[in-house]
């Protein structure tokens, strides 16, 4: 009987976790996007604005979250939350930076996607000791390549 509800609390623990992951994913999209938006109409010396009222928007979805769950939080996940947050802030800040000077969406957008992509999974490997397969490695690779293909055509 204990083994039934432990599967159960996972099953409802991964469906939760799958619509949170879904939502990250578009909302990872939509910040992006609204930065070329303000460049496009010549509003690019807004995004400042806009990127403080985006992450107050995803401060107060967390603490609705956060209290709508009931859990309780800790000291160090709200340092490495903060952390974590200012280094997306940084990274947004400076690819509305790049856009208003210049520089294409189209070369911009996969600079900032395929760094990501190489920290962490460089991070991963040299910190975390991940192995990765020849499957791993081909995915990387070709994760790579194809931002590199789509920022040059």
């Amino acid at each position: 009987m204990a083994d039934a509800a432990v599967q159960e609390k996972q099953h409802r623990d991964t469906g939760v976790w799958l619509r949170l992951m879904l939502v990250a994913f578009a909302a990872n999209g939509l910040g992006p996007f609204g930065l070329k938006v303000l460049t496009e109409r010549g509003m690019g010396a807004h995004r400042s604005q806009y990127l403080l009222y985006w992450y107050l928007g995803g401060l107060f979805f967390a603490v609705v979250a956060l209290l709508w769950s009931r859990s309780r939080i800790h000291g160090r996940e709200i340092v490495i939350g903060a952390l974590m947050g200012a280094c997306s802030l940084a990274g947004q800040s400076f690819t509305a930076l790049a856009l208003s000077s210049g520089v294409p969406g189209h070369v911009a957008f996969p600079l900032t996607t395929g760094g990501s992509l190489f920290v962490v999974a460089i991070a991963g490997i040299s910190f975390f000791r991940e192995r990765v397969g020849v499957y791993g490695i081909c995915g990387i690779v070709l994760g790579i390549t194809s931002l590199v293909i789509l920022s040059v055509g």
